[in-house]
């Protein structure tokens, strides 16, 4: 499994100096591929909150805090809950407009962590490249906290 965050930039950004905060707000789509075919899993605005939101569901499903969690996206109805059960990670969608829940996706919760991780953390790196002082960022800060986290549990660290 791999994961790809493509981030829509804001056409008033174009060719203006690179503004963290203004980066967060964009829209985010996260593509997922498997065996081969890639799809859309997500798209949202204000893209740091779901990064995060996410991230802190994963880490609250490995300390065994929660083994059900969900990230509301913003400008539409879509709501994904993920549910861990036995090693396995169910993500649903649910679209508040028509009351459809659609199981979007079923796999081994290392994996999908495994991948998430490995592109959060490109992510959070790229960030980095664009502007040096990133690190004054509470999000951007978060980020990176969770990044060690995560990785940790997938290393079997912790």
């Amino acid at each position: 499994m791999r994961m790809k965050f493509e981030i829509e930039l804001y056409e008033d950004m174009m060719g203006k100096p690179f503004c963290l905060d203004t980066y967060f707000n964009c829209r985010m789509n996260i593509l997922i591929s498997q065996n081969g075919v890639e799809k859309e899993f997500c798209t949202s605005t204000f893209h740091a909150a779901i990064l995060v939101g996410i991230a802190k569901g994963l880490i609250e499903i490995y300390d065994d805090e929660k083994s059900k969690f969900t990230v509301e996206m913003y400008e539409s109805t879509l709501e994904y809950t993920f549910t861990y059960f036995q090693k396995l990670l169910t993500i649903t969608r649910y679209e508040g407009y028509n009351g459809e829940t659609v199981e979007i996706m079923k796999c081994r919760l290392d994996d999908f962590v495994e991948a998430f991780v490995k592109e959060y953390e490109r992510y959070h790196k790229a960030i980095l490249k664009q502007d040096c002082h990133a690190f004054e960022n509470e999000y951007y800060c978060m980020m990176r906290d969770q990044i060690n986290i995560l990785k940790n549990h997938v290393n079997g660290v912790i």
